[in-house]
């Protein structure tokens, strides 16, 4: 019998193993549930980490979107201006296959397009920051039309696509021409992803309004977009497309007046080619 008082060593507890301590992929330490915390403000660590948020909360950045867009814009320009360049030199005889031509004529095609959405979140955020001036005066449609006509052909490339035009030549009216022809590109860019083999422009004046038509002849617009398409007050940023281009124009239709009466564009099925019209209506 062992002595009052003291253990009996035979029954002595052996020492619990002690837990090892392995950091989980949140910075928590297993068995000893030690976290890993953020630097204290007071450390100079903590005053950098202060110091950068500071730095970052005061840029505008909605400034900075907008010129890092007109930088890409700039940089997508003088691209396309190369292709244009190649395409060309193959026109003067240079060697160049018909099927690199036509690769060369497909990515020219999506750069505009690149450049297209680039301009139209420029113009729109211009215009949301106060009152925008736009340069409207009376001039020849027939000059416009051919304008973005010639713009358009080298992105027909090997597709058996053509593009034409119908203006009378005395057909004048009040348009601010950037605007005019931003609109114009956007729907002939759309019409060429669409139409089957050709693509019509057309311009005539139509109850006090100036009616500039883009036709082609494919499947014409769906049903949705004619329901919501031709008065676009918004941009719907849930689905995977914004109509981005559709509300660029319609915006910039608006930004057109004259007598009380406002500029608009309209969208129909049928036509002279039985594919998708977009019209734009100048007043």
């Amino acid at each position: 019998m062992g002595q009052i008082g003291k253990k009996n060593p035979g029954h002595r507890k052996k020492p619990r193993p002690r837990q090892p301590e392995i950091p989980d992929a949140r910075g928590l330490v297993q068995g000893s549930r030690k976290a890993s915390r953020a630097p204290e403000m007071t450390s100079p660590e903590g005053r950098r980490h202060r110091d950068t948020h500071e730095e970052l909360d005061a840029i505008d950045f909605t400034a900075l979107f907008a010129a890092q867009i007109h930088d890409l814009k700039n940089l997508l320009f003088l691209l396309l201006n190369s292709l244009d360049e190649t395409l060309n030199n193959r026109c003067a005889g240079s060697e160049i296959s018909e099927d690199a031509a036509s690769r060369l004529a497909l990515l020219k095609y999506n750069g505009q397009l690149i450049n297209d959405k680039l301009i139209q979140m420029l113009s729109l955020f211009r215009f949301a920051q106060g009152p925008y001036v736009i340069d409207i005066a009376y001039r020849p449609v027939e000059e416009l039309i051919e304008e973005v006509v010639a713009e358009a052909k080298p992105l027909l490339g090997a597709r058996s696509i053509t593009i034409s035009s119908d203006v009378e030549t005395v057909l004048c009216g009040f348009f601010d021409r950037d605007l005019a022809a931003g609109v114009l590109n956007n729907a002939i860019h759309n019409a060429l992803q669409c139409a089957k083999s050709e693509i019509r422009l057309s311009a005539c004046a139509e109850n006090g309004f100036l009616a500039i038509r883009v036709e082609d002849d494919g499947d014409g617009f769906p049903q949705e977009i004619l329901d919501n398409g031709g008065s676009m007050k918004s941009l719907d940023l849930s689905g995977g497309k914004t109509g981005l281009g559709l509300y660029f124009s319609s915006v910039c239709a608006r930004l057109h007046s004259n007598k009380g009466q406002t500029g608009r564009i309209a969208l129909s099925n049928g036509g002279s080619l039985g594919g998708a019209v977009f019209t734009l209506l100048l007043p």
